[in-house]
């Protein structure tokens, strides 16, 4: 992986700053769309409910696709 954020064979990396999730500005990398309400689109994968300090990813309901969310 370089520098930022891509890996060395030219595919972006899906994942997501945990700041930005704390910010309430996401757009999903996958289709572009930015999301109007964070916390609809968080997932957490365990038990508790899922806020912008503990989700694990969140899901964009217009292509589907699930962005994990990073510490950087």
């Amino acid at each position: 992986m370089d520098s930022d954020g891509d890996s060395d064979d030219g595919d972006t990396v899906n994942q997501i700053p945990r700041q930005a999730v704390e910010c309430g500005v996401v757009e999903c990398p996958l289709c572009g769309r930015q999301f109007a309400d964070v916390d609809e689109v968080l997932v957490t994968f365990g038990t508790g409910e899922a806020t912008p300090s503990t989700a694990d990813a969140v899901e964009c309901h217009v292509c589907g696709g699930v962005t994990f969310i990073g510490s950087g």
